[in-house]
C-alpha cells in the first residue's frame, strides 16, 4: 500500500543509520560494499544464494573464448565468428566433461576473480581477496 510521508521520513533516517553501519565495516575491513552486504543479507537468511552457473559460463566463455572453442574442436582462426546459444551450450557440456569434479569450483572461483578486478581496490583490499581465491586453489 501506500506510505506516509512519516513513514518515507523513517525510512531515510534510519537507513542513513544503515549506510554508515555499512560504510563503518568497509573502513575497517578493506572489504567490497558489496561483499559485506551479501555476507550480511545470507547471514541472516535474508537470500537464497544461488549460483548461476550457467551465466557464469558464459562470462567465462567470453573471456576464454579461444581455449573454449578449441576444447569443442572448433576452427578458432574467425575469432569474430558468432557464439550461438547452441555453441555455448555444447561448450559447456564439454567444460564440464573436462573438469567432472571441479567445473563448480572454477565457475565460482572465477566469479570471486572477476568481482575483485572491478572497481579501484587498495593494495590491502586486493592482497586479501587474492589471498581468498589462492586458498581455493
Amino acid at each position: 500500500g501506500h506510505q506516509t510521508d512519516e513513514v518515507n521520513e523513517l525510512f531515510d533516517e534510519q537507513f542513513k543509520v544503515i549506510n554508515d553501519i555499512f560504510n563503518n565495516l568497509v573502513a575497517k575491513t578493506g572489504l567490497p560494499l558489496q561483499q559485506i552486504s551479501h555476507v550480511y543479507y545470507k547471514a541472516r537468511g535474508r537470500i537464497h544464494s544461488v549460483f548461476n552457473h550457467w551465466n557464469v559460463y558464459g562470462h567465462y566463455l567470453k573471456v576464454n573464448r579461444t581455449q573454449e572453442l578449441q576444447r569443442l574442436g572448433k576452427d578458432v582462426g574467425t575469432d569474430n565468428a558468432q557464439i550461438t546459444p547452441t555453441i555455448r551450450g555444447e561448450c559447456y557440456k564439454v567444460f564440464q566433461l573436462a573438469y567432472p569434479d571441479t567445473w563448480q569450483d572454477i565457475l565460482k572461483t572465477f566469479e570471486e576473480a572477476e568481482m575483485t578486478m572491478g572497481g579501484p581496490q587498495t593494495v590491502s583490499q586486493r592482497t586479501q581477496d587474492f589471498n581468498k581465491v589462492w586458498k581455493k586453489v
